[in-house]
This record gives C-alpha cells, sequence and structure tokens, in this order.
C-alpha cells in the first residue's frame, strides 16, 4: 500500500502549468511523478484555485513556524537541564 504523500500548492501549480503546455496529462504525470488521477483532482480545482489558496495562506506558516520553533527551544532547554542532572553534571561537557 502506498502513502498519501502530500503535495504544496506551489509544486500543484507548477504541473498544471506544465499540463497546460504539453497538453497530455500521462506525459506530465510521468515528467513530475505524480499519479494521472491525482493530476485530474488538480486540474478540477485548477492553477487559480491553488494560487487563491496559496495566496490566502502566505503569512499564516510563518506565524506557525516561529511558535512552533519556540517550542522546541523550550523543549530544548529542559532536556539539556535533565541530561546534565541526569550525567551528574561531570559528565555533561558536550550539552
Amino acid at each position: 500500500m502506498r502513502m498519501k504523500l502530500a503535495y504544496s500548492n506551489e509544486f500543484k501549480i507548477k504541473v498544471l502549468k506544465y499540463l497546460e503546455k504539453v497538453g497530455s496529462v500521462a506525459k506530465t504525470a510521468h515528467e513530475f511523478g505524480v499519479h494521472p488521477s491525482t493530476i485530474y483532482g488538480w486540474k478540477a480545482i485548477g492553477v487559480e484555485g491553488f494560487s487563491r489558496h496559496f495566496a490566502s495562506q502566505s503569512d499564516a506558516p510563518i506565524e506557525d513556524l516561529q511558535k512552533r520553533i519556540r517550542q522546541l527551544e523550550r523543549e530544548n532547554s529542559v532536556l539539556r537541564e535533565a541530561a546534565k542532572l541526569f550525567l551528574n553534571n561531570d559528565e555533561a561537557w558536550y550539552i
């Protein structure tokens, strides 16, 4: 069983623009390694549909990523302290 891949809207737009140029779903699918039925689904949405969605979410991911970075920095700090305690501070020279 194949795992479902998540493609970026930017990639989908690139594939659809290539499809417009060559006019063949089979050739486009082969070129990008995407199943033809997936391309047909993207074709129904169209470049404009993905472009609108891509533009409307341009700022949100940055804020989400910054929030995630802060969370990971806090977790990293806690793990460093735990490692120091676990290693009795003497062996924590590499942390």
